[in-house]
């Protein structure tokens, strides 16, 4: 009996190991339906998947390929894009497909803050009002 439950045990073992090494293309949670990339700037698009793989990217009229490295890590730059709306970013490898949808480019702002971010300007003692 306890060497049947050491025979499960290891054929369970190995099943969940040769799950988990399977890695599939993968893009990291920056990259989602309805983003904005910033216009007139290189745009690195990054990722995983097994290595070795060649993953390709397109968006709008540009394509980029790499090659992932031992670590399974890929990356690929695209050349600056004009203001555009409604794109779709799409990245493939080895049988799969990705796709982002809705990417916009144009002006991208970060702004931080606490109460200060919902100052309206007619507080301010400088602001005339008109």
């Amino acid at each position: 009996m306890n060497k049947l439950l050491h025979t499960i045990a290891l054929i369970t073992l190995l099943l969940v190991a040769t799950l988990s090494s399977h890695a599939t293309l993968k893009l990291p949670a920056l990259f989602t339906d309805h983003m904005v990339l910033q216009r007139e700037i290189p745009v690195p698009v990054w990722g995983w998947a097994d290595p070795g793989v060649e993953v390709t990217v397109k968006l709008a009229d540009q394509i980029v390929a790499a090659t992932t490295g031992d670590d399974g890590k890929w990356k690929v730059m695209l050349q600056p894009l004009q203001v555009a709306e409604s794109l779709n970013l799409t990245v493939k490898g080895k049988g799969e497909t990705l796709i982002v949808m809705d990417v916009a480019v144009g002006e991208v702002w970060l702004a931080s803050g606490q109460s200060n971010m919902g100052f309206p300007l007619g507080w301010d003692i400088n602001t005339r009002r008109i």
